[in-house]
């Protein structure tokens, strides 16, 4: 058994790329799997959600994601190949971080370098990193302020493999849910000087 399933009428070149996500690099901070991917985004789409399992018992590393695989040959031009990442993730974030002018600049930079230590080759990335803070008020005024990290990020793969892209964006959202990047040390940026 595999760990995906993809349409035998998919094109080659797309059921080449995906073969290497048969035995996934998974990390075990999180619950990966494949889901239905959207409808309408191209003819042949692979998607995959990831949460942490558990949040009642680690109530401070919260992180969820998606990440669709599409292929479009009308799209080439566009895209410089006919495929595409389209990523997803967020995570509660330190309060202060909602602060920080450059927060949206760290988390883009954790989305590179995961990228990077999987050897992911990409080109025409792009993207957008959402800080969402909330404040209770009127009978909810006692809850805890909070803030939330969305990022949301395109980009097209040029290693014919897209393994090491599902390997990074899971490593982006064990990140951004306060574990560390594989074979780094995650320290959050209130500690950062």
């Amino acid at each position: 058994m595999t760990f995906y399933e993809l349409s035998d009428k998919a094109p080659i070149e797309f059921r080449v790329a995906a073969r290497p996500l048969a035995q996934p690099f998974l990390r075990s901070e999180l619950d990966t799997k494949q889901i239905e991917a959207p409808q309408g985004i191209a003819p042949f789409a692979l998607a995959f959600a990831a949460q942490v399992p558990d949040t009642t018992e680690t109530p401070l590393h919260r992180g969820i994601g998606r990440i669709v695989f599409v292929h479009d040959p009308d799209q080439a031009e566009t895209w410089g190949s006919n495929m595409r990442v389209i990523a997803y993730a967020k995570s509660p974030a330190e309060l202060d971080l909602g602060k920080e002018d450059d927060s949206a600049n760290y988390y883009w930079e954790l989305l590179n370098r995961a990228l990077a230590n999987h050897s992911a080759k990409f080109t025409a990335e792009a993207g957008t990193i959402t800080k969402m803070s909330s404040t209770g008020m009127g009978s909810i005024a006692t809850d805890k302020p909070s803030t939330e990290i969305e990022l949301r990020a395109s980009w097209t793969p040029l290693d014919g493999n897209l393994e090491p892209h599902l390997a990074a964006w899971q490593d982006l959202i064990a990140a951004m849910a306060g574990f560390a990047i594989e074979g780094e040390t995650v320290i959050p940026l209130s500690q950062i000087s």
